[in-house]
């Protein structure tokens, strides 16, 4: 008998254990993305074997392109964002070389345009460095955000196209690609033909 008391006591406690702890008010927590801890900008200049020269930032390493035997080919790796700056430089010797690989370089933007919402072409132009080309953002769920091409329209091209090296959700990403793209931004202008 008094065990039987002791387990109604137990069927009746359990109850409003559970009630008293579940009463609590929840609140669902928003999404988030992990936080990135952005490092402070500073540029330093790089100077190659290769007939061109500029500035990438202090925390990316520039690395000669491996996959193939290809001089003045690089990656600017952005390790701590997962990403690639992929640059290749090619000389040419005349109008008709410089049409192909800027045609080459406007269909490997736009081989994307499946995918992108949007491509935005800005004309680059320095006369005081001899320097053309122009740059093509890319907006919406695709590979590569940004592509360009550099010039002097004499004998030197010089391509490059930003890529993040796993699978992304653009929105995921934007911030950290907004911060990069002041980078890229700051490799054109800083970029000189020697």
């Amino acid at each position: 008998m008094a065990q039987m008391k002791l387990n109604n006591w137990f069927l009746i406690l359990i109850p409003i254990v559970i009630l008293a702890t579940a009463c609590k008010t929840y609140t669902p927590k928003p999404k988030a993305y992990p936080r990135v801890i952005y490092p402070e900008k500073a540029y330093k200049q790089i100077v190659t074997d290769c007939n061109f020269i500029f500035d990438i930032p202090v925390y990316s390493t520039l690395q000669p392109y491996t996959y193939e035997r290809r001089p003045c080919w690089y990656n600017l790796e952005y390790t701590q964002f997962d990403a690639t700056l992929h640059l290749s430089y090619v000389s040419f010797s005349n109008i008709d070389e410089l049409d192909s690989l800027t045609e080459d370089a406007y269909k490997l933007a736009f081989k994307h345009i499946s995918r992108a919402e949007e491509i935005i072409e800005r004309e680059v132009s320095d006369t005081a460095k001899g320097l053309y080309g122009m740059i093509y953002d890319l907006e919406g769920k695709t590979a590569t955000p940004f592509n360009f091409y550099l010039t002097d329209k004499k004998s030197n091209f010089f391509r490059g196209s930003f890529y993040f090296n796993t699978k992304t959700e653009r929105d995921s990403v934007l911030p950290i690609y907004q911060f990069l793209n002041e980078d890229i931004i700051r490799t054109i202008q800083s970029f000189n033909f020697k």
